[in-house]
């Protein structure tokens, strides 16, 4: 009665890890095509995103020569007139130049920081 036993428990134990084997074989190309899978979804996103970019900047270039075409003094005198706004240029002796000077005072004892102050002055 043993020896039945015993031949049973033998041969159910290759079997076992035959089983066992290709499960992680399987498991190991499935988690492979998986991986390939999302390495190829992040390469069109990649594409597409670079794509995107590529759009917009051309979008911000002509946006910008516009605004620099817009901003021209003959572009803004040719809307004045067009308008009927009746502005000029104002003459020199009416503008006003302000000069911004950042100074930095003495630091305070103990504190180790100097203290910045904003002193504006006026010229003609």
């Amino acid at each position: 009665m043993n020896r039945k036993i015993g031949k049973s428990a033998v041969r159910f134990g290759p079997a076992l890890k035959a089983v066992f084997i290709s499960l992680v074989t399987c498991s190991l190309g499935l988690g492979y095509v998986w991986q390939k899978q999302q390495i190829n979804t992040l390469g069109k996103q990649i594409k597409e995103n670079e794509i995107n970019l590529e759009e917009l900047r051309r979008e911000n270039k002509r946006r910008g020569d516009r605004l620099s075409f817009l901003m021209s003094p003959q572009q803004l005198d040719a809307r004045l007139r067009q308008l009927k706004l009746n502005l000029e240029v104002p003459l020199p002796e009416r503008i006003v130049v302000l000069i911004e000077q950042w100074e930095t005072s003495q630091p305070a004892a103990g504190s180790g920081r100097g203290k910045k102050a904003l002193v504006r002055t006026a010229s003609r």
